[in-house]
């Protein structure tokens, strides 16, 4: 069910046909319906004629064609400019939304509608068409109401501000929904129990597949691997690309002659052609990185933007400072069976925050902002976090010698420094670095 659906999400002809259904099925139903009360008062108070209908029609036809040319050409518009300001990969976000394509499925379904409604009563010269008019002029009025919101829409959908704020907010969704399924999930256990410390995962399984990992059956492969009492480590994360030969994951068994049995590894994990629009926050915050990093090149020279992206992505980092880096799921029996790595702090860091170090490293504002982000996720984080971050920091500082700075240049980075210092709980090491 869930492949179906996912399918289904990526191809968006499908939702433009179930418009065109929609409206065929209404077209011919309101018909019947006229045709059914002939003569009734209702009838006879709203008696369009079939020239008045066959008019309006061709009228609403050309009226809903213009819509819809225009609709596509700013769909056009925007999808340029998303290229060229922020990045290309933000060009899926736009094609993805609910408003743009529902718009534009909606005026595709009231023009069959309309040819419809044409073709169908063309042969009944005689009948008074009360309800097929009248919904006509319901479906225009609404399209000129639609029109006028797309536009409105549209043109806050190419602000910039607007678009970081929205991929900021789907972000931290993503993660408190995901720490949420976390704690309900009476199969995943956070820490890692006494028994296995020292298990060791040194076979590997070999795919013989190509392409994205999209998901992972958990509930198959933990009951094939509580069968045949066998542990898997998976470090490859979803969407990642794996290729023919690749090792899909490594396992924990005494019996090395051991056949893994195809077909379950094949259901289990789902490796596509495509990637999905998964509800994680790593695609939202590569996109702010990348919309930083055109920022601060040469040709668009816009600090401002890439400030704004550096402090958002402190505070979707803050709501994830304190998970932890595996996920490791158990049987009924209580046994661990399956370890996921999610997520690694060193890697987490430099992956977000290296590019923009590197075109902005000759910018005391973009450390500054840089600094000040990594206290906010300090703030609310655990051990690990917190070491990771005074390490990184000092790594953007290396090349730079603090107590030699101007006075107006040092209080830029003395203030967000010491700030971190003792969420890090490194005062001395930032004393140090003043001598």
């Amino acid at each position: 069910m869930k492949k179906i659906f996912l399918f289904l999400n990526s191809r968006y002809y499908i939702k433009f046909i179930f418009y065109m259904m929609v409206f065929s099925l209404l077209s011919i139903g309101l018909f019947y319906i006229d045709k059914a009360i002939q003569g009734t008062q209702y009838n006879l108070a709203l008696s369009f004629s079939q020239n008045f209908l066959k008019d309006f029609l061709i009228m609403m036809i050309a009226g809903i064609i213009t819509m819809v040319t225009i609709t596509f050409s700013t769909i056009m518009v925007v999808l340029t400019l998303y290229s060229g300001q922020f990045s290309p990969r933000t060009l899926k976000d736009f094609l993805q939304r609910k408003v743009p394509l529902n718009i534009l499925g909606y005026f595709i379904g009231v023009s069959v509608y309309a040819l419809i409604s044409l073709i169908i009563t063309e042969n009944n010269n005689t009948l008074i068409y009360s309800n097929l008019t009248l919904f006509a002029l319901a479906l225009i009025i609404i399209s000129m109401i639609l029109f006028a919101y797309y536009i409105h829409y549209v043109s806050k959908s190419v602000q910039v501000n607007v678009y970081i704020d929205k991929m900021v907010k789907e972000a931290v969704e993503a993660i408190e929904k995901r720490q949420e399924t976390i704690k309900e999930d009476p199969l995943i256990q956070l820490e890692r129990n006494e028994e296995d410390e020292d298990k060791e995962f040194n076979l590997e399984y070999i795919t013989t597949q190509t392409g994205y990992l999209t998901d992972i059956n958990k509930k198959k492969l933990l009951s094939y691997l509580m069968k045949h009492k066998l542990s898997v480590s998976v470090n490859i994360p979803f969407n990642e690309h794996v290729y023919e030969d690749d090792v899909l994951f490594k396992y924990n068994n005494n019996d090395k002659t051991f056949d893994f049995d195809e077909d379950i590894i094949a259901e289990s994990f789902v490796i596509s052609d495509e990637t999905v629009m998964l509800n994680e926050y790593s695609e939202k915050t590569m996109k702010l990185v990348e919309i930083a990093v055109r920022a601060l090149s040469p040709g668009t020279n816009d600090p401002f933007t890439a400030v704004t992206c550096i402090d958002q992505l402190g505070f979707v980092f803050m709501k994830l400072s304190d998970t932890y880096y595996s996920l490791h799921y158990h049987d009924e029996e209580g046994k661990e069976r399956l370890t996921i790595k999610t997520l690694n702090y060193d890697d987490l860091l430099y992956d977000h925050f290296y590019q923009i170090y590197l075109y902005g490293k000759n910018d005391l504002t973009i450390i500054s902002s840089m600094l000040k982000a990594f206290a906010r996720i300090a703030s609310d984080s655990n051990h690990d976090m917190k070491a990771s971050l005074w390490a990184f920091a000092e790594y953007i500082l290396k090349d730079m010698r603090i107590k030699d700075l101007d006075p107006f240049d040092f209080r830029e980075i003395h203030v967000p420094l010491r700030d971190l210092s003792i969420r890090c709980n490194q005062y001395s090491e930032f004393k140090s670095m003043l001598e």
